[in-house]
């Protein structure tokens, strides 16, 4: 069956013992209308294209409201995602998501291919744009100069390892790219929008000494965080993206790359004339960041697609034209993308 139009999926907030609450501002207004919010507890992640077994993000309005992601996926693979290679799996292949760490979240790393495979799990890998910062706001991310595996095992299960890891000071605007088998962290004071690969692995290093929402201390993965880290991975430091034309013939919008990686890609996009979303042949995710506009598709009269802060829509395989248009000249939008392989 054919769907051929963007899907808008209902937020799914999720709390965390390192959340706050500022991420309910970040959504749509029509987006928090609608979704469930915890009220005790501080909200760390509001998922907003999910395909994991704690959450399906369902569509929220058209001819397909009611219908979960992972439903989509079944029935409709072949729409949905082309010629992307799912590698036997049949869930969606990109997780995007909200995060604030009011606190420091753990210290942590994600196997590669390689790891993963002798360790009976998933790979993964992520990117962040970072929405806001606290002054003084820095992450955690790869090993100090000099500290070899041996160096790292003694000092991994103390709050001595914070002092063997690359820290760098950030701000809203600044992008940063995790590889696999990079150890890293979110430090305090937050905002920031994640792309990742549909995976849930994550080997806690090291986590303040705190104990969860429900008073027990969270599990750590020492042996596990070894096996996977990449002693040496030398990743490129967070700061500011670059921006450049966007590459159509007399384009004034700008793209900056935040990730190329082997399985997805992820841009910003600042966008001031009509500009193409769709890419045929894979779906394509959109985060409104700031600004206002819409997405124009033809043959659809019945719904409309508007752009607008904090709202999120996906482009499913088999839609071959979606440009953005009348862009407010404040219109700055995440893309992500899931590779095609060989």
């Amino acid at each position: 069956m054919a769907i051929a139009r963007p899907l808008r999926f209902q937020p799914h907030a999720v709390p965390k013992v390192w959340g706050g609450e500022a991420l309910r501002d970040v959504l749509a207004p029509e987006d928090v209308d609608g979704a469930e919010w915890p009220e005790a507890d501080p909200v760390g992640e509001v998922l907003l294209v999910s395909d994991q077994d704690r959450h399906a993000s369902v569509v929220s309005s058209g001819p397909f409201a009611g219908r979960s992601l992972r439903g989509l996926m079944l029935s409709e693979r072949e729409a949905m995602m082309g010629e992307v290679r799912l590698d036997g799996e049949e869930q969606f292949p990109l997780v995007l998501k909200l995060v604030e760490a009011r606190t420091n979240l753990s210290l942590q790393v994600h196997p590669d291919e390689t790891a993963a495979r002798k360790l009976g799990v998933q790979p993964k890998s992520e990117c962040w744009y970072l929405l806001d910062a606290d002054p003084g706001a820095e992450v955690f991310l790869g090993l100090g100069p000099e500290v070899d595996a041996t160096s790292f095992a003694s000092g991994a299960p103390t709050p001595d390892v914070v002092d063997l890891l690359g820290r760098y000071p950030v701000r809203a605007g600044d992008g940063v790219d995790v590889a696999p088998g990079v150890v890293h962290g979110m430090g305090a004071g937050l905002v920031l929008a994640e792309v990742q690969l549909n995976s849930t692995t994550t080997y806690r290093i090291y986590d303040w000494d705190r104990v969860g929402l429900d008073g027990k201390p969270r599990a750590t993965h020492l042996d596990e965080a070894l096996r996977s880290i990449d002693f040496d991975a030398a990743p490129e430091a967070p700061g500011p993206l670059r921006f450049q034309g966007s590459g159509e013939a007399d384009s004034v919008n700008q793209i900056a790359p935040l990730r190329r990686g082997e399985r997805f890609e992820v841009d910003i996009l600042d966008v001031h004339g009509p500009e193409e979303m769709a890419s045929p042949g894979r779906p394509t995710a959109i985060l409104v960041l700031s600004g206002s506009g819409r997405l124009e598709i033809d043959g659809v009269d019945d719904e409309a697609f508007p752009l607008t802060r904090g709202g999120t829509w996906v482009l499913p395989a088999d839609l071959s034209h979606a440009p953005i248009v009348d862009a407010d000249g404040e219109l700055r939008v995440l893309r992500a993308r899931p590779t095609i392989r060989n």
